[in-house]
């Protein structure tokens, strides 16, 4: 999972995204919160007509957003039943192995989302982040704070640290870490090293997160790899699980690979 840059059940959601005006945009993210809404309630949808009123739109226009859940095996429809939210679909729809920016991944959701950036600091490189990134503990890097929001909530917070080569290029605070390591090192992150973990927030961060110090929430920590197979980003992420939680899909071993294996003798 990479949180600036998804294949789900039946096809992409962000795909979709990307070809929908602005009127169809908000229909389908207000549909979206409903399904949200109902997957944790263990609840049905709300009927079409609800939908229309609720969101000021036509009739079709919620049938079509609809379908392209549908498609993506979300929601269930039978004529003259209530829609049903299949809420692991809606799960696969968060997968935690999937590259996605994470402003995409809470309007997938339902959620208003947009990215702050809280601070953006050239130093040098903390020892411990050094040693991940196999470089001197004196190396410049620059650090950024970025903070997502889900509606007036935030959603996470990441820790960006990027090594700077020799001849330093204009910082751009806004862009991506993917976008700022392929201007400054000449090469795009083809792999990222990603290591979840559970965090107690300390002083700082929770103000950042709006959360009580103390507050358990899920940690990510990312190393980005290039095409030359250098580190060239170090990410911690702080994760509301309150707001998102994230599935991961694993493949059953089939039948012949176990029945394969050598039995162990007496």
């Amino acid at each position: 999972m990479k949180s600036e840059s998804n294949v789900n059940a039946g096809g992409s959601l962000a795909g979709i995204r990307s070809n929908l005006s602005a009127d169809e945009e908000r229909i389908r993210g207000g549909v979206l919160r409903y399904v949200r809404e109902a997957a944790e309630s263990g609840n049905s949808l709300p009927g079409e007509l609800e939908l229309v009123e609720r969101l000021s739109c036509t009739r079709k226009q919620v049938r079509d957003a609809l379908a392209v859940l549908e498609l993506q095996g979300i929601v269930h429809r039978r004529q003259g039943a209530a829609t049903e939210v299949d809420a692991v679909a809606l799960k696969m729809s968060v997968r935690f192995e999937d590259q996605v920016e994470h402003t995409d991944l809470l309007r997938q959701l339902g959620f208003d989302s947009r990215v702050e950036v809280v601070s953006t600091d050239e130093i040098a490189m903390p020892r411990p982040i050094a040693s991940l990134m196999t470089r001197d503990a004196s190396s410049r890097a620059i650090r950024s704070v970025k903070r997502w929001w889900a509606d007036d909530a935030p959603a996470m917070v990441a820790f960006n640290t990027v090594p700077l080569p020799q001849h330093t290029m204009p910082i751009d605070p806004s862009e991506s870490v993917f976008a700022a390591v392929q201007r400054l090192w000449g090469e795009p992150v083809v792999w990222d090293v990603a290591t979840p973990s559970v965090g107690i927030l300390d002083d700082e961060q929770a103000e950042l997160m709006r959360l009580a110090p103390g507050s358990p929430v899920m940690t990510v920590e990312l190393i980005g790899i290039g095409t030359s197979g250098r580190h060239l980003f170090h990410a911690f992420e702080l994760h509301n699980p309150r707001i998102v939680s994230y599935s991961m899909v694993r493949t059953i071993r089939p039948p012949w690979a176990i029945s394969s294996m050598p039995t162990r003798q007496p």
